[in-house]
């Protein structure tokens, strides 16, 4: 086995939901998916009342004057958070602690004018935090059922894609050796493929795929893949950054092959070594991809069928390759314009 050096992996779990809603979904059990009793939520309100009828009566104290507009969002919070009953239930504390910092020793018609406007407007607090209540449950319904589709897709395609690729093995046990090894190559680049989806996330209307977990599993499933005779060891260096899933994928793809090529060519006889992969994100995605084995044995560049594939993806990824002969090894720079 290998020796390989790899940065600590935290457990794949789901795709992450779109940003704008990503904040709002934390607050789904507190807002929507609860149960409690009646009473509990009543005596919730309560409470969120008494706190802005403190603060409304200090404000009172400071200024001199009446007022009730701190009492409102007391209103709204309780028939947001909990339901109709419980925000007609903080209404009506609003308008009576309204009445109790109004009242200055008469019932005049100032004065129940001004309460009876109050109550119009506590009610109609609590009606629009119902509305939006049932709105904040649809736009979330919505979202979780969109981001389920999404993991349901994501998941057949790479079962589909790891049936592929097996099948595709099947095949290779029958042929020549030359068109095993080829066969092998494409299955390879299948499960880099399936690897981008187990590595999905949704941000923004866009999915993009976590660099540092996705290089390192691609790196790791060549080396299982290959199994090199002699003591070769891998360092993949990234930051932890994202990338849009084509550009992922046809990174992945690149780099599939520049370490397959490393395994294959650059360590013959068993001999030991190592081979780096790094990624950064600065002013524009900088591939490297390096080894300390035998180096390039003529002056051109590989012309093999993974080198073309490299070739055509950089290309894809509107940038540049470099090959860079080192003292011992060698060293494939990929250089393309930022996402």
């Amino acid at each position: 086995m290998p020796l390989a050096y790899r940065p600590c992996r935290a457990k794949w779990e789901r795709p992450c939901v779109p940003g704008g809603f990503e904040s709002m979904n934390r607050l789904y059990p507190l807002v929507l998916e609860h149960s409690l009793p009646v009473a509990v939520r009543y005596g919730i309100s309560a409470c969120i009342m008494l706190v802005c009828a403190v603060l409304q009566m200090a404000l009172q104290m400071q200024t001199g004057a009446p007022g009730y507009f701190l009492l409102l969002p007391g209103v709204f919070l309780s028939g947001l958070i909990f339901d109709r009953g419980s925000g007609i239930f903080a209404a009506v504390i609003a308008v009576g602690v309204g009445a109790y910092v109004s009242y200055a020793g008469g019932i005049g018609l100032d004065f129940l004018a001004t309460n009876s406007l109050f109550a119009i407007t506590a009610a109609g607090t609590a009606t629009v935090a119902e509305f939006q209540r049932a709105e904040l449950r649809r736009v979330m319904q919505a979202d979780k059922t969109k981001t389920l589709l999404l993991q349901e897709m994501a998941h057949r395609t790479k079962n589909n894609l790891a049936i592929l690729g097996g099948m595709i093995r099947l095949e290779a046990r029958h042929g020549s050796p030359e068109l095993a090894a080829a066969l092998e190559a494409t299955t390879r680049r299948l499960q880099v493929m399936a690897e981008v989806y187990d590595h999905l996330s949704v941000k923004q209307d866009s999915r993009s795929v976590n660099m540092r977990y996705f290089l390192n599993d691609v790196v790791e499933k060549v080396f299982q893949s290959l199994a090199p005779s002699g003591p070769v060891a891998f360092r993949v260096v990234c930051g932890d950054f994202s990338l849009p899933h084509n550009q992922a994928l046809a990174i992945g793809i690149i780099v599939n092959e520049l370490v397959t090529n490393a395994l294959k060519y650059a360590f013959p006889n068993e001999v030991p070594g190592h081979v780096t992969v790094e990624l950064s994100k600065v002013d524009g995605i900088e591939l490297l991809v390096s080894d300390n084995g035998v180096g390039l044995s003529t002056t051109g560049k590989p012309g093999g069928l993974g080198s073309r594939i490299v070739r055509l993806l950089t290309e894809q990824l509107e940038g540049e390759i470099t090959y860079e002969r080192l003292d011992a090894g060698l060293r494939v720079r990929v250089r393309a314009k930022p996402s």
